[in-house]
């Protein structure tokens, strides 16, 4: 009689944070673009002017909708590791935001990784962020939304979420370490 009775709370409780977790997966589809053509400015594009903005070298991007306005949020590291966040309007390409990341005690670990990544797509060891976009688009003919560097288990690929000329979503992985030429 008790099992049950602790059993029904715990089988209720699994069973609310599964649908909760479905919610926010489906909160987060809905920043994709309906279409090729919903937004003036492009990924590429707005990757680029957070570059000319910043000076920063592009590690993760996003396009995300906030009070009914599509904006891209770019993650950028300057030339010591430091993280750049810009915000760039999807329709105008205009940037709503320039923000440096203030200090926090975790700053060493990120700042370190970030200057490792930078020395790799610098000293061309790794692909940069927008090669792996150009990549990724001319693969399945569609337009990126959504791109970041995944290092698993030292293992380091883009995740990149387009979206293809039939309004298909497509989630792919490029190898983010660049292949050696033997000229």
């Amino acid at each position: 009689m008790k099992k049950s009775t602790i059993f029904k709370p715990a089988v209720l409780s699994i069973m609310l944070g599964m649908g909760a977790m479905m919610t926010m997966g489906t909160a987060n589809a809905d920043d994709a673009p309906k279409s090729l053509n919903e937004d003036a400015v492009s990924l590429l594009q707005a990757i680029e002017i957070a570059k000319n903005n910043t000076g920063g070298v592009p590690l993760e991007a996003e396009r995300d909708v906030e009070m009914g306005q599509a904006l891209y949020e770019i993650e950028l590291t300057g030339k010591n590791g430091e993280e750049i966040r810009t915000v760039i309007d999807a329709q105008t390409g205009k940037v709503i935001l320039t923000k440096n990341r203030s200090n926090h005690d975790d700053d060493h670990d990120d700042q370190l990784e970030n200057a490792l990544l930078l020395s790799g797509i610098n000293s061309g060891k790794y692909l940069s962020l927008e090669q792996a976009v150009k990549q990724s688009e001319a693969a399945f003919n569609g337009k990126a939304w959504s791109v970041e560097i995944d290092d698993d288990h030292n293992s380091l690929s883009y995740e990149v979420e387009l979206l293809n000329a039939s309004g298909q979503r497509i989630e792919t992985r490029i190898n983010a370490i660049s292949p050696v030429s033997n000229s």
